[in-house]
């Protein structure tokens, strides 16, 4: 994810400017002169090799923007078909879910699952396939996205969980499933903000849960990514 590291070099040489400037020391022009251009240096890295000499140059541990470790303890569970687009909106599919009675019917639905804040139904209808994964240990957001960025997948989206939900409302009694987007929707602190799909013998919700990068998630929970068939 040298995308994600890019951006906390970046913030770091921010923080630099910053304290330059509050500072006011005599140097202050050519300082900060030397730390655009280390940012743009950083900003235009194409390789891990180019990125490392980048930031080399921020005088940090190179163990601070070293890429994540290869995941282990990784377990495919269950790959599922789930139809998206056709223009049926959040807030159709929200409108649908309180309609329904009985167990089936989401005892919760967090206010912040809307067409505007999780547009849905962009485009015709088309099927994708999400493969479901679990952790043998508490994994971190980091951890899920490294799984999503392998080759032959990507990121799963709001309205693939929501469509799943309605498809298959029994699965989230079992566990929690949890869906991280690429671009998450960012809540009024401005964190990141992942679908929770969870649920009892009792009782389902559809939730919003805190990811951001340092996150820590419990081993109990299910992570969606999309499989892209060769």
């Amino acid at each position: 994810m040298l995308g994600d590291r890019k951006a906390r070099a970046l913030m770091i040489i921010i923080e630099k400017m910053i304290a330059g400037i509050l500072q006011e020391y005599a140097s202050l022009g050519e300082a900060i002169f030397k730390l655009f251009e280390l940012a743009k240096k950083i900003y235009q890295a194409r390789t891990e090799d180019e990125f490392q000499v980048a930031v080399s140059e921020l005088g940090y541990s190179p163990e601070t923007f070293r890429p994540p470790a290869v995941t282990k303890g990784v377990r495919i569970v269950k790959t599922v078909p789930v139809q998206i687009g056709g223009g049926r909106t959040t807030d159709q599919i929200v409108a649908d879910a309180r309609k329904l009675e009985g167990k089936n019917r989401p005892g919760y639905i967090n206010p912040d699952i809307t067409q505007k804040n999780m547009p849905s139904g962009n485009g015709h209808k088309r099927t994708v396939v999400v493969e479901f994964f679990e952790f043998d240990h508490d994994p971190t957001t980091d951890e899920v996205r490294a799984r999503c960025e392998e080759p032959g997948y990507g990121y799963s989206t709001y309205e693939d969980g929501l469509r799943f939900q309605e498809d298959r409302p029994e699965d989230q009694r079992e566990r929690s499933h949890v869906f991280i987007p690429e671009n998450p929707w960012c809540g009024a602190g401005g964190d990141p903000r992942a679908l929770d799909l969870w649920g009892d013998a009792g009782a389902r919700g559809l939730d919003l849960f805190c990811c951001g990068l340092g996150v820590r998630w419990g081993r109990d929970c299910l992570f969606a990514r999309r499989r892209y068939l060769p």
